[in-house]
Formats: structure tokens, C-alpha cells, sequence
């Protein structure tokens, strides 16, 4: 999957994390992955992170507000999270979320994506 701009340029790319309680690493391990996705898979830059790390989904979340409104203004095509579940815990907040990005012309890309069959435990019994 390859993506480009509504004008056909290089996408501009963001991806949101949020982890509750807060994570000491800074969500390196996703940041890292979400990233090399990005190039690799997906043929864009490298996306520019928004966190929310250590706040709780019941709460107003500030770098989800300035995504949010980043993209309402045109500053980002694409964003990438590694769930739904970064925007809220609650199905129906995050999909609310989802539609107002793509209201504002923006393409949410989870990854892997939802349908991608993940690898089973070599160690599972």
C-alpha cells in the first residue's frame, strides 16, 4: 500500500501513541516500528509523533487535540496508530475520532492492520 497527497505529493505523515499508565521508555518500541513501517510498507516519511503518555482516555488528551487540529488545518495526510484503542478505550469515542480525521481529508492507517494475521508464539504451548 502506497500513499500519496489529495494534490499527489509526498503525504504528510503523523502517528499518535498514548499508553496509560505512563511508560517510562516513551513508547520507543512503537515509535520505532510504527516508523519503519512507515518507510518501508508504506512508502512515506518519517511521521512526526504526537503522545499522550500517561494519560488516561477519560481524560481531554492534549496531543490528540493538536493532531486533531493539525489536520483539520491541512498540515497532515496520514495517520498512523498501532490501534484504535490510542484514540479511546471506547469503540464508539475512537471511531468518532477516526471520522472527524477523515473528515478532514486524512487516511487513519492502523498497523498492522486489524485483518493482518499476526505470528504465532514459537514458545506457546
Amino acid at each position: 500500500m502506497k500513499f500519496t497527497a489529495a494534490n499527489g505529493s509526498v503525504p504528510k505523515v503523523a502517528m499518535y501513541l498514548r499508553c496509560y499508565p505512563r511508560d517510562t521508555w516513551q513508547l520507543a518500541t512503537h515509535q520505532e516500528a510504527l516508523a519503519d513501517y512507515a518507510r518501508r510498507q508504506l512508502g512515506v516519511p518519517e511521521p512526526i509523533v504526537f503522545m499522550d503518555n500517561g494519560f488516561s482516555s477519560r481524560v481531554p488528551l492534549p496531543a490528540l487535540g493538536s493532531l486533531v487540529s493539525s489536520v483539520e488545518s491541512g498540515v497532515y495526510d496520514v495517520v498512523l496508530v498501532v490501534g484504535l484503542f490510542a484514540f479511546s478505550l471506547d469503540g464508539g469515542s475512537a471511531g468518532k475520532v477516526v471520522k472527524r480525521l477523515q473528515g478532514a481529508g486524512c487516511e487513519v492507517v492502523e498497523i498492522p492492520p486489524p485483518h493482518m494475521p499476526q505470528p504465532a508464539c514459537a514458545h506457546a504451548v
